[in-house]
C-alpha cells in the first residue's frame, strides 16, 4: 500500500544555493530522514550500513553501493535498519546547473526531464563497479572541501563523471525496476513542472498547460498529482507563497501588494492560502521575521 504522500515538509535551501556555483555536497551518518521534498536535485552514494528508503510511495533497500539520483519534488524518506547507521555522501544541486550547457545536447537535459523516466531512481554497484565510482565521489567530496583554483570547472567535470557511470549502471539494471511508465504523458510530465517552477508568477493552469503541452486536462493533473505527490494548484500556491516570504522579509511592500506579486488574482485567496500553508497569517509572519 502507498502511504500518504500530500503535504510533506518543503526544503528549498541548502549551501551555497545563491552562489554562482549552486552545489554542496557532506558526508553524514543517519538513522533516519523524515518525509520531504525540495525544488533541487539529490544525488547520492550510500558507504555503509542497510535501510529502506521511499521514494513516491515505492521502497528499495539500501545497501553499500546504492546510488540514486532524486530531481525535484519528488517525495522521500528512508530510514536504517535496526542496530544499523546509514552513512552517505549527498550532493545537492540546481538542475540548470548541468542542464543550460552544451552537455544538454548529449542527454542530461532529458534525464533531469524525466523523459528516461522509464529508468529507475536508483542502481545497486557492486564489485568493481562500487570501487570506481567510490574513487570517483571521494575525489568530489574532496575537491569541494578545497579551496583550490578553477574549483567550480573541477567539480562540474566530476559530476558529470558520477551522472555518467550513474546513466551506464541504469541502464543495465532496467530489468530490475519496479515501476513501469512508458507513457508519453509520464515522460513529458518534469517538462511542466519546470515550466511552473519557471512561471509561477505568471496566469497558470491546468487548462493553459494543457493546451501548451497537449495534454488532457484530467490526465495532465492525474500525472502531476501522482508524480510529485501534490495537486497542481496546491504546488503553485506554494511556490507562490514561497515567494511572498521573500518580498515580507526583504520589503516594506504592503501586504495587499505582496499578494499581487507572488501571482495571487485576489487578496482573500492570497491570505487563506497563506494561513493554510504556513499556519500564521501575512502580518504575522513579517513580524516574527
Amino acid at each position: 500500500m502507498k502511504q500518504n504522500l500530500m503535504y510533506p515538509q518543503y526544503l528549498f535551501e541548502y549551501p551555497n544555493i545563491d552562489t554562482d556555483f549552486p552545489f554542496h555536497m557532506k558526508k553524514k551518518k543517519y538513522t533516519s530522514v523524515f518525509s520531504h521534498r525540495h525544488d533541487f536535485i539529490e544525488f547520492s552514494l550510500v558507504l555503509e550500513g542497510k535501510g529502506k528508503e521511499r521514494i513516491n510511495g515505492v521502497e528499495h533497500e539500501m545497501l553499500p553501493g546504492t546510488m540514486v539520483l532524486l530531481l525535484p519534488y519528488q517525495i522521500h524518506e528512508y530510514r536504517a535498519d535496526v542496530d544499523e547507521t546509514l552513512s552517505m555522501y549527498i550532493c545537492n544541486f540546481d538542475m540548470k546547473l548541468i542542464t543550460t550547457g552544451p552537455e544538454s545536447a548529449w542527454g542530461l537535459h532529458d534525464l533531469f526531464l524525466g523523459l528516461d523516466s522509464a529508468q529507475p531512481t536508483y542502481i545497486q554497484l557492486q564489485g568493481e563497479a562500487y570501487e570506481e565510482s567510490l574513487r570517483l565521489w571521494e575525489k568530489l567530496y574532496k575537491e569541494h572541501n578545497s579551496s583550490l583554483t578553477w574549483k567550480p570547472i573541477m567539480l562540474r567535470a566530476l559530476l558529470l563523471e558520477a551522472l555518467s557511470l550513474f546513466v551506464r549502471g541504469r541502464d543495465n539494471n532496467k530489468s530490475t525496476h519496479a515501476e513501469k511508465q512508458s507513457s508519453a504523458v509520464r515522460k513529458s510530465i518534469w517538462s511542466v513542472i519546470q515550466y511552473v517552477y519557471d512561471h509561477y508568477l505568471e496566469p497558470l493552469s491546468l487548462t493553459s498547460l494543457s493546451e501548451q503541452f497537449h495534454i488532457h486536462p484530467t490526465l495532465l493533473s492525474t500525472h502531476f498529482g501522482e508524480t510529485i505527490g501534490i495537486h497542481f494548484v496546491d504546488f503553485l500556491h506554494e511556490l507562490r507563497v514561497r515567494h511572498a516570504c521573500s518580498l515580507l522579509n526583504s520589503s516594506d511592500l504592503p501586504i495587499s501588494q505582496v499578494a499581487y506579486e507572488s501571482g495571487f488574482s485576489s487578496y482573500p485567496t492570497f491570505s487563506r492560502t497563506f494561513l493554510r500553508i504556513k499556519g500564521m497569517t501575512p502580518s504575522e509572519y513579517r513580524k516574527r521575521k
